[in-house]
C-alpha cells in the first residue's frame, strides 16, 4: 500500500501539527503556516506557494507526505510530553468574566 499524498492529507494537517508543536514548545499560539516552516518538512514552503498559485485548487502530491505526517505527529507528541504548559487551562474564570462583561451591556437593548 502506498503512502497518502498531500492531495489527500491537505495542508491543514501540516498546519495543525506545526501549530501544536509550536504551542507545546513555546507556549505561544501561531497558526500561520508561513511562520511555522521550521516545524514542517523541507518542501512545505513550496507546497504553500503552489497552493496559493492554484487559489482554491489542491496542493501538488508529495510521495513522502504520509511519512512526514507520521514524523510530525511523533514530534508533536514528544513536545506535548516535554511541555511545561499546565494540563488544564487556568484562564476559565477570567474568560467567563470577560464574556459576561462583554454581553451584559447588550442585554438591555431591544430583543
Amino acid at each position: 500500500m502506498s503512502m497518502p499524498v498531500v492531495r489527500s492529507i491537505g495542508l491543514y494537517t501540516f498546519r495543525v501539527l506545526a501549530t501544536g508543536t509550536h504551542l507545546m514548545r513555546t507556549g505561544s499560539l501561531d497558526a500561520d503556516l508561513t511562520h511555522l516552516y521550521a516545524y514542517g518538512p523541507p518542501y512545505l514552503p513550496e507546497l504553500v506557494a503552489a497552493k496559493r498559485e492554484a487559489e482554491h485548487g489542491e496542493a501538488p502530491p508529495v510521495a513522502t507526505a504520509g511519512e512526514d505526517v507520521a514524523r510530525l505527529t511523533a514530534a508533536l507528541e514528544a513536545a506535548r510530553d516535554a511541555s511545561r504548559l499546565p494540563e488544564t487551562a487556568s484562564a476559565h474564570e477570567g474568560l467567563h468574566a470577560l464574556v459576561v462583561r462583554t454581553r451584559l451591556p447588550h442585554l438591555d437593548g431591544p430583543a
